[in-house]
């Protein structure tokens, strides 16, 4: 007997000006079935589920739902048709509360008026069914990137949709909200929901997906049941190659003199803060979502600025107020939210490559790598890779790893001592996380200190010489390279090791 899918999109293809970014693609998803799609950035993934979302047409091929045949021209055509699409990035209002958000658009009412009492009551039902204590009371903009994607979770389970489109839904949690959020989509997927699962996460894939396909270059590759497609293959159907050292190997020399500490430093979000950066190390700082590791970060540059202890950069005391006092410093900042914090989407990449030296012009004597010149810039763009049809087009329509890379050679101009990574490959493809970790480790090779706040544990062990672990807004503990996940986990949970282990062993 023919198995009819919940969802068969046949022979879809999209051309945007001068870009085959679908080329004939077949895809189809199953009731209670999760089926991951991969691919680098670029590949289609996003254009395929934009045109699945009613955002774009196609130029050829049909969509099925059940069998049955739609033209799907609106975002509301396609939600009305019990499709939810929780996208990569956020799309909350952010001065308005949670509960409005979740029911934008659908809101309810009663003898005419919103009525907020049970919007806020059913807000509060699905928060808790992801695994979430936020208010439903209170204003988007308080929260954390983590917990808006959660918000947007809550939102498309508002609709009771059939199929479930999740792009990149991990991207911004830690590891037990991610486990959490790994456990719905399982609950979701017995419930019989169809559920598309975009991912860059390997691990997740393999742990919740029941078919893979692998996209490239806006063309399909291939379909196969997960326990034939092993990670090895998807990655090498992904770029067309093996990537080989895809953490890169770490020096065998111990690092230098110490760029960066702090003695006792503590702020409304943090207790006691005391570690140090030496030069040529990554020191990796994990912890869960409320543990207090990203406002070390906003401390660290200024944004959260310490109000106790002591802080120094090159042995000098320093007292770090704002942004700006920090790069004046020595410190670069890299942001968890490139779009919100650190790009300017309508301006050039350039320009955006260009933002802090021209932001500091003037205000302190410091040596740069690049003047301030066009020509230079564009050296430094070439040689960091970052793949743009012109380095004058607006730096919105580049992918986000070409983004974040940007915003790297922001630094790299800069000369900055000590650079403040903040979840640096967050929904970006594998080649371009790999392309990050080798720079990286080519700053802290040339002498410079490395800081990586991260969600992702794989990558902290991957890449860091040794990590910070926070709990409640202090460092439960050190861990040396080559710890496992268990042992990171048991420290972001208050758990006390078990026994000390040297460092850099």
């Amino acid at each position: 007997m023919t198995i009819i899918p919940a969802l068969h999109m046949a022979g879809i293809s999209k051309t945007f000006p001068g870009v085959r970014a679908l080329d004939c693609v077949d895809f189809d998803c199953r009731t209670g079935e999760v089926h991951a799609i991969c691919g680098e950035n670029g590949a289609g993934k996003s254009t395929l589920m934009k045109i699945l979302g009613g955002s774009y047409r196609p130029d050829a091929g049909e969509i099925r739902l059940n069998g049955r045949l739609v033209h799907l021209t609106h975002p509301r055509q396609a939600a009305d048709a019990g499709i939810s699409i929780i996208h990569q990035e956020l799309s909350l209002l952010p001065y308005r509360t949670v509960a409005e958000n979740i029911f934008m658009g659908r809101e309810l009412a009663r003898f005419g008026l919103l009525d907020r009492r049970q919007m806020n009551k059913r807000a509060a039902e699905l928060l808790r069914r992801v695994g979430a204590d936020i208010d439903p009371e209170g204003q988007v903009s308080t929260l954390s990137i983590a917990m808006q994607q959660l918000v947007e979770i809550a939102k498309a389970l508002l609709l009771d949709a059939g199929i479930l489109v999740m792009d990149e839904p991990t991207a911004a949690l830690d590891e037990r909200d991610a486990q959490n959020l790994l456990s719905l989509i399982r609950g979701l997927r017995e419930e019989g929901v169809a559920i598309v699962y975009i991912s860059h996460r390997m691990p997740e894939v393999m742990a919740v997906a029941d078919r893979v396909t692998v996209l490239k270059d806006g063309q399909k590759i291939w379909t196969r049941a997960r326990h034939a497609a092993p990670v090895p293959e998807i990655i090498r159907a992904m770029v067309g190659r093996d990537l080989k050292d895809f953490y890169p190997k770490r020096p065998s020399s111990g690092p230098g003199k110490v760029l960066l500490s702090v003695e006792g430093g503590a702020n409304a979000a943090l207790r006691d803060i005391s570690f140090d950066v030496r030069a040529g190390e990554i020191v990796g700082v994990a912890g869960l979502e409320d543990s207090g590791k990203a406002h070390l970060a906003q401390a660290l540059v200024g944004d959260e600025p310490l109000s106790a202890g002591v802080m120094r950069v090159n042995g000098k005391p320093v007292s770090i107020r704002s942004p700006r006092q920090a790069t004046a410093a020595g410190i670069g900042y890299l942001p968890g939210d490139r779009k919100r914090d650190a790009l300017a989407l309508r301006q050039s990449v350039r320009d955006n490559a260009l933002l802090t030296l021209r932001s500091m012009a003037g205000f302190f004597a410091r040596p740069q790598r690049a003047a301030l010149s066009p020509a230079a810039i564009d050296s430094e763009l070439r040689d960091m890779d970052v793949r743009a049809a012109d380095f004058g087009q607006e730096i919105g329509t580049l992918s986000g790893g070409n983004q974040q890379k940007a915003i790297i050679v922001r630094w790299l101009a800069q000369a900055s001592d000590v650079l403040v990574f903040v979840e640096p490959t967050r929904g970006i493809d594998i080649a371009a996380k790999a392309a990050i970790y080798q720079t990286m480790r080519a700053f802290a090779d040339a002498g410079r200190g490395i800081v990586v706040v991260s969600s992702d544990m794989p990558e902290l062990i991957g890449i860091a010489d040794r990590i910070l672990v926070m709990h409640q807004g202090r460092i439960a503990g050190e861990l040396p390279r080559g710890a496992s996940e268990e042992e990171v986990m048991r420290l972001s949970l208050g758990i006390a090791q078990q026994e000390p282990r040297e460092a850099f062993a």
